[in-house]
């Protein structure tokens, strides 16, 4: 069976020229808003999501706010597109919880390969077996990618979660901004700053933690165990 797309754009133009380029690799659903895509997406259950940001009704950072919420939804990647594409915009879609981001105008074998990629690493997913792992305080289930700190949930966006997953993957270790471009959004194109950014909000949501992320100036990242006394 073809994975499931739900296509989110206000542009008849856009929606019926990805449809067509898409629909051989790709069970196809469209969007005109956000508010038409929570509804859709709750009735199609889309495999990806792909939406652009700006739209009336509901945008799509507020669209995608609203799915990284429900526990129904949360688990969707979501690539955003836009036509503003600025450092702030894209930070504040990452923190929101979107996976990646597409500028328009947009080549689209780049996109098609963008999409595969994230539902291959989805499938990937679903393949691992029930494994948590527990550094300190801090626990991770790779099923159903639930962290807790002391018992007490944690919620992270996909991006925090995929570095944090890395981090924890390589504990001790320092891991390179490069490799986390490369591990988590499969793309070496990130900026240093977006990733610095991403780090600074995980950090910040495990404050709790006994260990601490230490950065590696000049490399990367470092999870420690313990906090040096």
């Amino acid at each position: 069976m073809k994975p499931k797309l739900l296509i989110v754009d206000d542009e008849p133009q856009i929606r019926m020229l990805l449809g067509e380029f898409l629909s051989d690799q790709f069970e196809v659903n469209f969007a005109s808003n956000g508010k038409e895509a929570i509804q859709n997406t709750k009735i199609f259950r889309p495999d990806i999501i792909l939406m652009d940001i700006m739209m009336p009704e509901m945008d799509g950072l507020d669209t995608c706010r609203v799915l990284r919420e429900s526990d129904e939804t949360r688990h969707i990647p979501l690539l955003m597109l836009t036509a503003a594409n600025t450092s702030q915009e894209r930070i504040r879609a990452f923190n929101l919880g979107a996976d990646d981001f597409i500028a328009k105008p947009f080549e689209v074998d780049e996109l098609l390969t963008r999409l595969k990629s994230k539902i291959r690493r989805m499938n990937e997913l679903r393949n691992i077996p029930r494994d948590e792992t527990v550094i300190g305080n801090l626990s991770m289930d790779l099923r159903s990618r639930e962290v807790k700190i002391s018992d007490e949930p944690i919620d992270l966006s996909p991006v925090e979660y995929g570095i944090l997953r890395l981090l924890i993957a390589r504990v001790e270790e320092v891991v390179t901004r490069k490799e986390i471009m490369k591990q988590v959004w499969e793309d070496g194109r990130k900026s240093d700053r977006l990733i610095d950014a991403h780090v600074t909000s995980l950090r910040k949501k495990i404050a709790k933690f006994t260990g601490s992320i230490q950065t590696v100036y000049g490399e990367g990242y470092r999870l420690k165990k313990e906090t040096d006394a």
